[in-house]
């Protein structure tokens, strides 16, 4: 008896102890809620500039919106498939499944940062929604990080690069939160009345994980 509780001793203490390692996989459910939701909020921020064409964007910064919007959410479902796949693994093969995960999200991430300083928006309504929208977007990423255990003795990936340059990262919001604030984002009355028609019907749903992805997350 003493015996197996010096066992279960020692499993805890090293499992508090090896910081950023997979002792627990409660992080599973929490950051497959969170891709789910940031996939069609990926999708919508094309959406919205597609909408606002000829209007307030140029041809120019469609494409580039585009072929942003078309990356991140390639490496979201990327990252969706990955966590999947870690949850069916053995012991072994976590931790490059995990590195994987951790370029994925670095990757979401650079793509973002990189997309406003190449915009070229003259109207300020629109340039400040699409920065707001973008901006939540890109925040949410980042905190994902947060959750996501790291391999210590493998190399710094582009998720763990980017939290060193901005230190540690928050916790991210669950997909809830998530949903309400990116929705209260997109929606926010700018009192340009195009812009306003176009983001009142980019919301995402709060509910229903599979039922997001396949629709995009468009509210009807």
């Amino acid at each position: 008896m003493k015996a197996n509780k010096g066992t279960a001793v020692v499993a805890l203490i090293l499992c508090m102890t090896i910081s950023f390692t997979a002792c627990s996989t409660d992080w599973v459910g929490q950051a497959q809620e969170i891709v789910a939701v940031l996939v069609p909020a990926a999708t919508n921020v094309v959406a919205l500039v597609a909408a606002l064409e000829g209007k307030s964007v140029s041809a120019q910064d469609l494409r580039m919106i585009q072929n942003a919007g078309t990356q991140a959410s390639g490496d979201l479902q990327l990252i969706l498939a990955l966590i999947t796949q870690y949850q069916k693994a053995d012991e072994s093969t976590k931790p490059a499944i995990l590195n994987k995960i951790q370029t994925a999200i670095g990757t979401v991430q650079a793509n973002l940062e990189s997309l406003l300083p190449a915009l070229h928006i003259k109207d300020a309504a629109t340039q400040a929604k699409i920065t707001a929208v973008v901006g939540i977007v890109l925040s949410e990423v980042q905190s994902l990080a947060a959750i996501v255990p790291l391999v210590s003795a493998s190399p710094p990936t582009l998720a763990a690069k980017s939290a060193a340059r901005t230190g540690h990262p928050k916790a991210p919001l669950t997909a809830g939160e998530f949903v309400a604030s990116y929705n209260a984002t997109m929606r926010a009355k700018t009192g340009k009345p195009e812009l306003d028609r176009v983001t009142a019907g980019l919301g995402i749903h709060g509910h229903g994980k599979v039922a997001r992805v396949v629709s995009a997350g468009v509210l009807k």
